[in-house]
């Protein structure tokens, strides 16, 4: 059990992260105290050791999606589904990553309705999503090799955008994507707090996600997601954060 000393310390090291991040980043649509505020907020579901694990892509992930993603379409109905997307780590190829698919699932419609729809699925409602304010948290922990995570928002929400450019870049650019997987191993092999590894990964995802920005303008035929307008040492940053 951890002591007073070392909860100190941990809010200690997060108030100095904080600081350095509010100097470089600017967070037009949630500013990162008020993020990290609302991350130490929240009710998260028990996840097992073994899902805890970082481990190297599996393919049958992207096939575990599909049929997920079917059965929330089938779930919601086809008029108030927008779009399913795989995104986070695991939809990845080169990236490593806890056996936990991340879904972003843009719907229409009266948000409890919604929420209500995803119960029969084996769902449980964790209140806002930690990568975006105005999306919804949902986890289905049944599976025994994988956890299914859904991040429920408007079609309009800007956080998909940040998202899905992210995801393509990285899995259009190895050497970005080898970058950003070695900074969650630097992470894990630490001894922080989950509060701790995910402002570890945000200054480099802020980065990553404005180049892929850019990126995505400028590649011919790719249709543009367009990400919100955020600020990072005169870089194009995301409206979000990584799953």
């Amino acid at each position: 059990m951890r002591g007073s000393s070392d909860r100190l310390q941990e809010a200690l090291r997060i108030s100095r992260a904080i600081r350095e991040f509010e100097g470089t980043i600017r967070d037009d649509r949630e500013p990162i105290a008020r993020k990290v505020r609302r991350w130490q907020r929240l009710r998260a579901p028990h996840v097992p050791d073994w899902a805890q694990e970082l481990r190297p892509h599996d393919p049958a992930w992207g096939e575990r999606f599909a049929r997920e993603a079917g059965r929330i379409r089938e779930a919601l109905g086809e008029d108030a589904v927008h779009d399913v997307q795989h995104i986070g780590s695991s939809a990845i190829p080169h990236l490593c990553s806890k056996p936990v698919l991340d879904m972003m699932v843009a719907a229409r419609g009266e948000l409890p309705a919604l929420v209500e729809a995803f119960a029969p699925l084996g769902y449980e409602h964790y209140g806002n999503s930690p990568c975006d304010h105005e999306a919804d948290w949902l986890w289905n922990t049944e599976g025994e090799d994988c956890l299914l995570v859904v991040h429920l928002c408007a079609p309009g929400n800007p956080w998909r955008g940040t998202a899905v450019n992210f995801r393509d870049y990285l899995c259009a650019h190895p050497e970005e994507a080898d970058l950003y997987d070695r900074r969650k191993k630097e992470l894990s092999a630490g001894d922080g707090s989950l509060l701790e590894y995910s402002l570890g990964k945000l200054a480099l995802f802020y980065e990553l996600s404005g180049r892929a920005d850019i990126w995505k303008a400028s590649t011919p035929g790719s249709p543009v997601t367009k990400s919100a307008p955020n600020a990072l040492d005169g870089v194009q940053a995301p409206g979000g954060t990584p799953p």
